[in-house]
């Protein structure tokens, strides 16, 4: 019965949900640690939440609001003590975060897909692999009308307004039909037209038999009335926490009148934020604290043990034994691939001014160093271009990859978190997905200016050269997209040229390698410069090269051949496998760097 329950639950959004009862007691949170102080942001924060209903977490700022939300949805663990009970008993982290759905106020999606497309990826990656394709066209078709996203379906999610965004971002989550649902100021940017609406469908979810819960900040009052059950907050205490309409005559037992034809929001704002009136504020948090522990008391002893039997195997079901994952790594890895190609050829940015701009300095490279290649009168200015080749390749692979990984991590911690998909399968997808831009751009770079610039005519001298070159382009991504991921975005365009400039010193062009202080020479060892400038000088000087031409006017050139030059620079033997070997470890130390940058961003936002 479970099995068939779970399979049936995504077919239809507005079947009655099972009956569930989130039930929190004491919830404290502080930054520090510490029980009281100013670090203390959520104390022995008390209440209900009924499956049915929709509740209104209210609050002047700071009062704790979005952190209580976190604290229940299991977004926020550390620093978070109290009791938390689904239908009378302890929570399980596990299969909470797979029966219920977090929306946050930053909701972000990637800007480049369209409504269809960004519903079509949730439902792939959610729903099991089994359900047929014809299943999963009616439930994006049943979503998209319930929320009325029929006439923007084929939008850009970066064109739509403000309402539809905050539609189109509960609709991700409605895939799966989860019971409980928790929205982090949904209306948060809207007018009063959009907030309604939204209101209005967060009502109908939770009318179906859902858990729906929202964080709204000083609502209408035509609004207000949408909401069953209020949860009113101050100074991370819980004053109020029950019906709707029995909030007034609660405050009103403490003392608190609210005038005729008030807004009952704008009353419990003003209540919240009254300092003067400490005591009759405790009593309103004393008797909230006594009610909801009387209350938890009943339902501790009369618990349906049938119910619980029944969401726990739902929920294991639901995971398909898999963790928290739906479908397997195969799937999740094609979904993902697909989906980072796609909005790769649709960004501006990304793709066609990238080509144009590595095309437009491959020519320009290619005027200013016209044919200098095989003249040894020259060989030091063909030097130099040789070295403006890797700058501009590492630089414009570097910096582009810090700008385009930004909104790619908010977007993968949000589906990371809600079992979308693993850590292994982002990750190769990732890599997957850069190949061909990064392949593209230095080849395009390499096959213009190298012909142009007149380097020899040979294909193995020209192969060397690419293989040089899409590597000093690889290092580059990754370093840009790691440092895009650790940090913020004028601290990463800070940090990468600044950090890897130095490098640039130890590389042989600016000074021989011979010549520097012994204490110095280590760091060559460490430059991936000096690997990627050895290993052009050989491709081009190396492997016997013989005579170079001499175009001077007294016919006397002092390199007469590509040995020579290599010897003065200490390059000399055909060693370019060793060059290879060490860019290609430090591909690979690059590769782990960032797989592990995409762990540590994953356990700091747990913090």
């Amino acid at each position: 019965m479970a099995d068939n329950a779970v399979q049936r639950q995504p077919n239809g959004l507005g079947m009655k949900q099972q009956a569930l009862e989130l039930h929190f007691s004491q919830v404290s949170y502080s930054l520090s640690g510490s029980t009281k102080g100013p670090g203390q942001i959520l104390n022995e924060a008390t209440g209900v939440f009924k499956s049915g209903r929709l509740t209104a977490i209210l609050g002047p700022s700071g009062a704790g609001k979005s952190t209580l939300l976190n604290a229940l949805a299991g977004f926020k663990l550390r620093g978070v003590s109290g009791q938390i009970l689904l239908n009378g008993r302890p929570r399980d982290m596990s299969t909470f975060r797979k029966m219920s759905a977090y929306i946050a106020q930053d909701f972000v999606m990637l800007n480049l897909l369209t409504v269809e497309e960004t519903l079509r990826i949730s439902v792939n990656l959610k729903m099991l692999s089994s359900t047929p394709s014809q299943e999963k066209r009616r439930i994006i078709d049943e979503i998209l009308d319930i929320l009325q996203l029929q006439s923007c379906r084929r939008t850009l999610v970066k064109n739509l307004s403000g309402g539809e965004h905050k539609r189109l971002s509960i609709g991700i989550e409605l895939v799966t039909n989860p019971p409980i649902m928790f929205f982090d100021e949904p209306t948060s940017g809207l007018d009063c037209v959009a907030s309604y609406q939204v209101i209005c469908h967060l009502q109908r979810l939770a009318h179906d038999g859902r858990i729906v819960v929202c964080v709204v900040h000083q609502p209408g009052s035509r609004l207000f009335q949408l909401f069953d059950d209020v949860v009113v907050l101050a100074h991370g205490e819980v004053l109020y926490a029950g019906e709707q309409r029995e909030m007034l005559n609660t405050f009103a037992s403490s003392g608190y009148i609210c005038p005729q034809y008030y807004n009952p929001a704008d009353f419990a704002l003003e209540v919240c934020s009254q300092s003067s009136t400490v005591e009759r504020c405790e009593s309103l948090i004393t008797q909230n604290k006594e009610y909801h522990c009387n209350t938890s008391n009943v339902v501790k002893l009369q618990v349906d043990e049938e119910t619980l039997i029944s969401v726990h195997r739902e929920s294991c079901d639901f995971a398909h034994l898999r963790g928290k994952e739906q479908v397997g790594f195969w799937v999740q890895l094609r979904v993902l691939l697909h989906r980072h190609l796609r909005s790769m050829s649709r960004d501006l940015f990304a793709v066609q001014m990238r080509l144009l701009m590595h095309v437009v300095v491959a020519l320009l490279l290619g005027v200013v160093y016209w044919q200098i290649g095989a003249d040894a009168e020259k060989i030091v200015s063909n030097v130099s271009c040789l070295f403006f080749v890797i700058l501009f390749v590492f630089a414009g692979n570097a910096m582009p990859s810090i700008l385009l990984c930004m909104q790619d991590s908010a977007v993968f911690l949000r589906e990371y978190y809600n079992g979308w998909y693993s850590l292994r399968a982002y990750y190769l997808s990732k890599v997957l997905a850069d190949l061909p831009l990064q392949l593209t751009c230095p080849t395009m770079f390499i096959s213009i200016g190298y012909f142009m610039t007149g380097q020899p005519s040979e294909l193995h001298r020209f192969a060397m050269c690419w293989v040089i070159c899409v590597l000093t382009a690889f290092i580059g991504h990754f370093i840009g997209v790691i440092a895009g991921s650790l940090f913020s975005m004028q601290l990463a365009i800070f940090l990468v040229p600044s950090a890897t400039i130095p490098f640039l010193l130890f590389s042989g062009f600016f000074i021989r390698l011979n010549e520097l202080s012994w204490f110095l020479r280590p760091i060559c060892d460490v430059s991936f410069f000096r690997y990627v400038f050895e290993g052009l000088l050989r491709a081009i000087y190396g492997y016997d090269r013989g005579e170079l031409e001499c175009y001077a006017a007294m016919n006397y050139c002092y390199y007469k051949t590509g040995e020579q030059f290599l010897k003065d620079f200490h390059m000399e033997g055909d060693a370019f496998g060793w060059d290879l070997a060490a860019l290609g470890m430090f591909m690979m130390l690059l590769l782990l760097a960032f797989f592990l940058t995409l762990t540590l961003v994953i356990r700091r936002a747990l913090r």
